[in-house]
């Protein structure tokens, strides 16, 4: 089974999680020091104090394999965001948690996907909805029900989803994120990994798995960068792919 067919993801995640172990991988720390700097981070969170029970080393595991054990094919991407890091602000790291997410876990852009498609349509969105489609895509497991539940719950941390007055229906936090070039090249980039097919430039800003965020991208400025492609489809479609890198 490829990551792309694993769940992986199933913890609830906080954004001060995602800040501190990507702040650990932009300062070079070494692993022994991220994974025990990590359990320090939550204990009394998810760990009980010293105690590193399933729970809290799930936690760890889901952490630690977004910013610094990635697959070798997401490394490179791994490396652009942590380049990115320390000229950031707080909604465009988002941006890019949110990129090592979808590319390490097909399960999360999947999430993504599902709840940006039904708040287009409906303006709103149900947990039993997400789940009844996650379960229909990735098979009648309660770890998926689990899984669905907690990502949702961390867009709501995060302040991608927001809650309502109804219990177990999401709506759209607000605004969403203008994200600037260079973060919004890995957020591209991440997303097309995730499709694993062209998209129409003219489309990326309205795909549903990175609903929360608006990409100020033109196929001008992706003509320049090394990792896309542009091409025309038909009169006046332009497409962008990943430039295939040669193994």
């Amino acid at each position: 089974m490829n990551r792309a067919d694993r769940i992986g993801l199933d913890r609830r995640i906080e954004l001060e999680w995602l800040d501190a172990v990507a702040a650990l991988a932009a300062d070079n720390a070494d692993k022994t020091r991220i994974r025990s700097s990590l359990f320090d981070l939550l204990a009394g969170k998810v760990c009980g104090g010293d105690k590193h029970g399933l729970a809290c080393s799930k936690t760890v595991g889901v952490l630690y394999r977004t910013w610094v054990d990635v697959p070798a094919d997401v490394a490179a991407l791994r490396d652009r965001a942590v380049e990115l890091l320390p000229t950031l602000a707080a909604q465009d790291r988002l941006a890019l948690h949110w990129a090592l997410l979808m590319a390490n876990y097909g399960f999360f852009g999947h999430v993504a996907r599902t709840a940006g498609r039904l708040l287009s349509l409906q303006g709103n969105l149900s947990l039993a909805q997400v789940t009844r489609r996650m379960l229909e895509g990735w098979g009648d497991r309660s770890t998926v029900t689990r899984a669905t539940q907690r990502t949702i719950r961390s867009m709501v941390q995060w302040s991608a989803l927001a809650d309502t007055l109804k219990r177990g229906v999401y709506a759209r936090a607000s605004e969403q994120i203008a994200v600037q070039e260079r973060p919004a090249e890995v957020l591209l980039e991440a997303l097309l990994r995730y499709e694993s097919k062209p998209l129409a430039v003219g489309e990326i800003d309205r795909h549903p798995a990175i609903f929360p965020f608006r990409l100020a991208l033109r196929a001008a400025q992706l003509r320049q960068s090394r990792q896309f492609e542009v091409y025309r489809q038909g009169l006046d479609t332009e497409m962008v792919e990943l430039v295939q890198q040669s193994s």
